[in-house]
Formats: structure tokens, sequence, C-alpha cells
């Protein structure tokens, strides 16, 4: 038994003195494994409010990660949702700032047109900017007009300024003309 133990010894000694040595992890890599721890820790409880200085940190990740990697095909995604988390956390600035980036230097990113509608959506809503708003609404409209979000940037533009009393008002009025 004690020659059996002897020689398991030896093997395992042997295997891990063959190992290689893992590489340290690159910058990118290091912010990528934080990405995902934050988003874990922030994203858990979907019924609680987020946590803004979490939120700004996994924003300042993301923006890291993009600085960081900025030819990699991750890294343009990484951009927008740290514009969606800005969003999020009432950082209506900062997520316009990342919107436009991806509009205006990464305008073949599948989300740009997304990225360029949230920008108005952004201005109107958060900053409270109707004027950049609309802006925004109407060079998405002409920029896409067949998008899925063109009726709805129709329909901000509209009833920009409207209260939500106002505008439930109104939805119940079309309810009962088409009733």
């Amino acid at each position: 038994m004690k020659n059996i133990i002897a020689i398991v010894s030896l093997i395992s000694i042997g295997l891990f003195a063959c190992k290689e040595p893992a590489k340290p992890l690159t910058e990118s890599e290091k912010t990528l494994a934080m990405i995902d721890s934050l988003e874990t820790v922030l994203f858990a409880d979907s019924e609680a409010p987020a946590d803004p200085k979490a939120g700004m940190t996994l924003v300042r990740s993301y923006a890291k990660f993009y600085q960081l990697s900025e030819k990699d095909s991750l890294a343009v995604d990484m951009l927008f949702k740290a514009g969606e988390v800005s969003m999020g956390i009432g950082q209506g600035n900062l997520a316009v700032k990342y919107f436009r980036t991806i509009t205006e230097e990464h305008s073949a990113f599948h989300k740009a047109p997304e990225a360029l509608f949230l920008s108005g959506f952004c201005e109107e809503n958060i900053n409270k900017d109707t004027a950049q708003a609309r802006y925004f609404y109407e060079t998405f409209i002409t920029s896409f007009p067949n998008h899925k979000l063109a009726q709805d940037a129709q329909f901000s533009i509209q009833n920009m300024g409207k209260s939500d009393e106002d505008l439930i008002r109104m939805f119940e009025e079309n309810m009962k003309k088409n009733s």
C-alpha cells in the first residue's frame, strides 16, 4: 500500500512539474474578468434598482475594454453596453456620448441604428433636451426609414413634451374612437 501511495505521489509530482506555467493575463483579459464579475453582481436581482456606484464601475470597465481592444469585435458591443448601463443609472450625457461614438465611428455595427435612436431617447427622457432629442429622432427617421423603431421615433417627435396623463388621455380617446 505504501508503494502505491509513493508511486501515485511521484506521478502527481511529475505531472505538475511538466505543466507549463500559466501565461499572465493581458489587461484586456483582466478587464473582461472584471466586467463578468460586475455584471453578475449588478444584474443578479432584476427586481432591485441598479446601484449607481456599481453601475459606474461597470460603465468604466466597458469603456476601458473598448479603449484597450478597439479592434476586437467585442469592443463596440461593450461600448453599447456602456451606453445602456449609463442610461439605466440616469447618466444621460454619458450614454449619449457612447451611443454617438458608435453611430459616428462604427456605423456598420449591427446596433448602430439603435444607438442613434437611444441617443434621442436619452436626450428626451433623461437630459430633458427636446431640441437634441428631435435632432436625433429626425436623423434616425431619415437614415433608417424602414427600421422597426422608425414609428417609435415619429411618435416621440409628435408627442414630445406631453405629460404621461396627456398621453393616457389621448390613448383612451383613440380606444373609444376605434371601438
